[in-house]
């Protein structure tokens, strides 16, 4: 039997609150270590490295750290939004995607980026986004289009960072 209308709207909205509370609570501990920054010591040798074996390191922490409050605060507003339009309309598949999108941009800088120190979680917030549009293109339902087209409106600049255009940055 199909759920009723105050079913949906009630599993939506518990949806809803699980993904803006995980995204939240992922917020709150990067600002945590960015803040804490000046108690961890050199944060370097906790960067990715492309292309050195101790480098390899950062694909799994180097999302963690950001040089500035303004660094932290733009991966965390694209953090904030995106993740929760991902849990909310992809709850399986966010839990599934997340950890390939933070191995597969960390591994994909570590093979093509520059020779230099990387940190900050941009790699997962452009994977956020390229989710959340292939789906949609994909899926088709209203659902699926709505939060392609919030995370387009909101974020389709990214489309023109993934490449390099300023030095210095990745």
């Amino acid at each position: 039997m199909d759920a009723s209308p105050q079913q949906h709207a009630d599993a939506v909205r518990d949806r809803f609150q699980n993904a803006l509370l995980a995204s939240l609570a992922f917020v709150a501990l990067l600002g945590a270590i960015f803040f804490a920054g000046p108690w961890l010591g050199d944060t370097q040798a906790w960067s990715l490295v492309p292309q050195s074996v101790p480098g390899l390191v950062g694909i799994l922490t180097a999302p963690l750290l950001h040089c500035s409050a303004g660094h932290w605060l733009g991966n965390s507003s694209s953090l904030l939004v995106l993740g929760t339009l991902v849990g909310t309309v992809y709850p399986r598949a966010a839990l599934r995607a997340l950890p390939l999108i933070w191995l597969l941009s960390g591994l994909g800088t570590w093979l093509i980026g520059r020779p230099s120190f990387h940190i900050g979680a941009s790699g997962v917030t452009h994977g956020l986004l390229f989710l959340l549009l292939f789906l949609g293109l994909l899926r088709r339902d209203r659902a699926a289009i709505a939060a392609a087209l919030i995370a387009f409106f909101f974020y389709g600049g990214m489309l023109m960072t993934v490449l390099p255009r300023e030095p210095g940055v990745s």
